[in-house]
Order: structure tokens, then C-alpha cells, then sequence
């Protein structure tokens, strides 16, 4: 998750457009885990256009992701990733049988609901970069549920090696959509800055979480990334002085979602004992 909230950071300090990073991003993972896999990705055809395919959702995240950063800044994304558990609630009943929707769920939603009009009235200039951040959570939400099946079927660095290759494809299918001018040649810092996001925040922090995958549910995973907003907020302030750029109306916002979804996995496991224990089958 530390690693994780540094993304973000090294996405406003790059100099490039956000389809970009995210080519370079996935090109240099990729050739880093081809020269670590090398005989070992030979596997079935239908897993690897799986595995690809997913790949393909985790591109349109990371090309949202580091969009929201360039057209508001790191802690208005960050706020708008923090929805991440609510759509996890709201998506995993619907991909994964047997998991049901709780009326519990309605009410948080609610709750952060309320969070983000906060954050849309006092910090209106950054409202497209809020709402581009939001549907990034929702892409990453989706992914998260897909892993949680392929991780029965392969392994954590041979799953992200076809993941990043699809994640590569779409970013560069989305550049003559969203880019005007190409920067093919980034600068030397643009260079470390890149290594940096594909081999410490993609190869290891993406392989280790993928890997997570095994011994927890999607959900507290996700749980789990609620951090890294928190991380990436404070490294904003840091690094970047995002706090000079932002309203009280901001803090109270972000503050009324990250205590939501904090809270939301204690009290959803409260009614579900409760639920339980009016319902001796669900035992």
C-alpha cells in the first residue's frame, strides 16, 4: 500500500500525458517479468486471453487514474479512489455466486454519497478530475473480483506479466483518443521516474497483491487499499503541497468518505453476525 501511494505522486511528477505513462508503465513491467518468467508463460490459450483480457480493464484504471491526477491533482484522485470498497460491496454480489447485496451496504453509499457532494460544491474547479477518479475506482473494483478467479489457475507474476500486457494494449489503443501531441522521448527524470512506477509499484507492489488474492477475499483486500489514499494524500502534501491548492469543504468531504469506508467493513460484519444468527442456515 506504500508503495501503491507513491503512484500517484510519481504520475503528477512525469512529465508525460496519462496514456503514456501508463504504455510506458506496462512496457517496461512487462519486459521485467518476461525476463524473469521466460519458459514458464507458456500456458493455455483460453488463460492467456484471459488473463489479457483483465488486463485491458486494469488499463482503463491506470489511464483514469493518472488522468484524474493531471487534470485536477494527487489528493482530489486519491479522495475519489477511496470509493474503491463501496463499488467492491456493490459489484462482487453481482460477479461472484453466492454473494449476496446487504441493505447496509445502501446506507454507506449513502453516506459517502454525501461526502462527494461536499467535496463537488466547495472544490467545483476539480469536479472532472473527481469524477474521472471515481470511475477508476470503479475499473479497479472490477478487475479486483476478476483476479480473484485467475488466481486459481496461475501464478501471481505470470498472471500480471499477460495483465500488463493488456494493460500496454489499451493504453496505447486509448493515445489518439486522448493524446494531441506525442512524447516518445521522455527526459532522464521522466526515465527514473518511470522504473520506479514499473518495477517497484507494478512488478512487486501489483505481483504481491495479486498474490494476496490466495489467502483473502476481495473485499478486505480492497478493505485494505483504503490506505492508500491515505498514504498518497499525505505524500502529496509533502511532496507536491497539494494542501495549498485546497479548501476546508475538501478535508471535511474526504474526511466524512475515508471514516465511511473505514467503518463500513466493522459494522458490516456486526449485521452479518446479527443476520446469522437469525438465519441458523447461513451458518
Amino acid at each position: 500500500m506504500i508503495l501503491w501511494g507513491f503512484t500517484a505522486v510519481l504520475g503528477a511528477l512525469i512529465m508525460l500525458p496519462a496514456p503514456e505513462i501508463v504504455v510506458f508503465r506496462t512496457a517496461i513491467a512487462s519486459v521485467i517479468l518476461v525476463l524473469i518468467l521466460r519458459r514458464k508463460l507458456r500456458i493455455p490459450l483460453r488463460d492467456a486471453l484471459n488473463f489479457t483480457a483483465t488486463g485491458l480493464v486494469i488499463g482503463a484504471h491506470w489511464v483514469t487514474f493518472f488522468l484524474a491526477v493531471k487534470v485536477a491533482n494527487v489528493s482530489i484522485c486519491m479522495v475519489g479512489m477511496a470509493t474503491l470498497s463501496l463499488w467492491t460491496a456493490i459489484l462482487e454480489p453481482m460477479i461472484v455466486r453466492g454473494r449476496r447485496f446487504r441493505p447496509i451496504d445502501l446506507v454507506f453509499g449513502a453516506v459517502v454519497i454525501i461526502g462527494v457532494s461536499m467535496i463537488f460544491k466547495s472544490e467545483s474547479e476539480y469536479s472532472a478530475g473527481f469524477l474521472i477518479a471515481i470511475f477508476s475506482a470503479f475499473f479497479a473494483s472490477i478487475f479486483s473480483v476478476i483476479n480473484s478467479f485467475h488466481i486459481k489457475k496461475a501464478g501471481p507474476y505470470l498472471i500480471t506479466c499477460y495483465e500488463m500486457m493488456g494493460a500496454c494494449l489499451f493504453a496505447t489503443i486509448s493515445l489518439p483518443f486522448l493524446v494531441h501531441e506525442l512524447d516518445l522521448v521522455p527526459s532522464f527524470m521522466d526515465w527514473a521516474y518511470l522504473f520506479l512506477l514499473g518495477g517497484l509499484c507494478t512488478v512487486v507492489a501489483f505481483s504481491e497483491y495479486v498474490n494476496l488474492l490466495k489467502r483473502f477475499s476481495v473485499f478486505t483486500i480492497n478493505f485494505m487499499n483504503n490506505l492508500e489514499p491515505v498514504y498518497g494524500i499525505l505524500l502529496a502534501a509533502l511532496i507536491l503541497r497539494d494542501y495549498q491548492h485546497l479548501g476546508p469543504g475538501f478535508y471535511v468531504g474526504a474526511s466524512v468518505i475515508v471514516i465511511a469506508i473505514s467503518l463500513y467493513p466493522l459494522v458490516r460484519r456486526r449485521f452479518s453476525m446479527i443476520e446469522a444468527s437469525y438465519n441458523p442456515e447461513d451458518r
